[in-house]
């Protein structure tokens, strides 16, 4: 390997330790694997093979290339999620306090890396390291939802060796193993006023100087864990300039385990002399779900060719966000009940010239939240367009720089959200997304 690649890789794997994730697409899911994918609204993604990203979307793929090939891509991923409060109450009643919490997306830069090593004629080898899950958002610490969420972080972190086998001239099939790490960070203010006036009534939460909404806390919850799953796919050529793929990545489960550190205001503090609201640990399961690939390649003349993707995705696996708590605390539990959900592309390929490929496509994302009253702060989804654009640039025999960028126009949405504690969250979203991608491939 090179000094470039030695320095490519080494720069992509501090990048990935080191960057959290924010989630463009439906759910949580991050299909940013591609600068050159990313150009077309990952159109044909795992069948076109012009890069290493089919170690994620098809590994059968990885037969098409017939020398070493390394890509490292960094993706900007830029996300808005606007709240506009039109009745949030408490008890069906009061209204509840505070601002619209600001724009709650947060911009991150995420990166991944694919090696791929031809090992003869009919075997390829490869391995993959990249972000396949993540959300971030952050709303101010006062604002009008802060019982439903303020800040809430996931991120995963995939290392996928992979390995593929050229069965005749037209067929290739592959498969993967993925050792994959989770950790997230979730918090939101608590209602002790409210609380207070539950457990201990009226006239002691009033001694106390407990009134709903007056007595605000602070809960935290961290955890990690490990978790593996594994990846499939047939690569299928019936003629010469045709190409289709099919595969499969699996689920993998996670018991996250961590710590829930609880800030109590003073008056308050009689609450936890039953052994609640207390630091203590805690654990959530959640599992990443399946998804399964449809991809289509096909070259209509020597300068353009048209690809397609259709990618569903188990999200009815994500019924409910549940932790926890090692103590006589109960659980803290947001129903989702989302639903599976389908993405849609179309784009084309133009050579321009032999150092110049263009690329353009259009995508349509279902969102899995099934109502306004699953969707919550934390994540604010709704159905999206894609629109994008991109290029490939061949700056030598044995290197070419992708760009790509694309925009997602995400539906106005309603949130209608009950919480913990009486309160209700309502109001309006207005969302978008920029993409930008760079990526440097590499023939070996």
């Amino acid at each position: 390997m090179n000094q470039s690649a030695k320095y490519a890789l080494t720069l992509s794997t501090l990048l990935l330790l080191g960057m959290a994730a924010t989630s463009p697409g439906a759910g949580f899911a991050l299909i940013e694997q591609s600068a050159q994918g990313m150009g077309k609204a990952f159109a044909g993604a795992g069948t076109d093979g012009a890069d290493a990203s089919s170690i994620y979307f098809n590994p059968a793929a990885m037969s098409l290339q017939s020398d070493a090939h390394l890509d490292v891509a960094l993706h900007w991923i830029a996300p808005s999620a606007k709240f506009n409060n039109t009745g949030s109450t408490l008890g069906g009643v009061m209204p509840t306090t505070g601002g619209n919490g600001g724009d709650g997306g947060e911009s991150a830069l995420v990166p991944n890396l694919n090696y791929i090593l031809p090992l003869n004629e009919k075997v390829t080898a490869g391995i993959g390291v990249f972000v396949p899950f993540g959300l971030s958002t952050s709303y101010e610490r006062d604002w009008v939802g802060r019982y439903h969420g303020v800040d809430s972080e996931l991120s995963t972190y995939n290392i996928n060796p992979s390995i593929s086998y050229r069965v005749s001239p037209k067929v290739s099939i592959g498969v993967g193993v993925s050792a994959q790490y989770a950790e997230a960070d979730l918090s939101s203010a608590v209602d002790f006023g409210s609380i207070g006036y539950s457990l201990l009534g009226p006239a002691t939460a009033g001694k106390l100087g407990l009134a709903p909404q007056s007595a605000d806390g602070f809960l935290r919850v961290q955890g990690d864990d490990w978790g593996m799953g594994y990846n499939a796919g047939v690569l299928v050529e019936p003629r010469d300039g045709t190409r289709v793929g099919l595969s499969y990545r699996s689920k993998v489960d996670y018991t996250l385990r961590g710590d829930a550190d609880f800030t109590v205001p003073p008056q308050a503090a009689p609450l936890t002399a039953q052994g609640i609201f207390v630091d203590t640990n805690a654990k959530a399961k959640i599992t990443m779900p399946e998804n399964v690939t449809l991809g289509l390649y096909q070259k209509v003349s020597e300068k353009w060719a048209v690809l397609s993707t259709v990618i569903w995705t188990r999200w009815s696996r994500f019924d409910e966000l549940r932790v926890d708590y090692s103590n006589f605390q109960p659980d803290s539990v947001t129903e989702e009940n989302w639903n599976d959900s389908f993405f849609y592309s179309i784009g084309a390929d133009y050579l321009a010239s032999e150092k110049l490929i263009l690329h353009g496509g259009v995508a349509y994302d279902e969102t899995p939240v099934p109502s306004a009253e699953n969707r919550t702060p934390r994540i604010p989804d709704n159905d999206r367009l894609w629109l994008s654009l991109g290029a490939s640039f061949k700056t030598s025999d044995t290197m070419t720089i992708d760009v790509g960028y694309a925009h997602l126009f995400v539906d106005d949405s309603e949130s209608r959200v009950a919480g913990p504690t009486g309160d209700v969250l309502v109001g309006d979203w207005e969302s978008s997304v920029n993409l930008f991608s760079i990526q440097l491939s590499m023939t070996l």
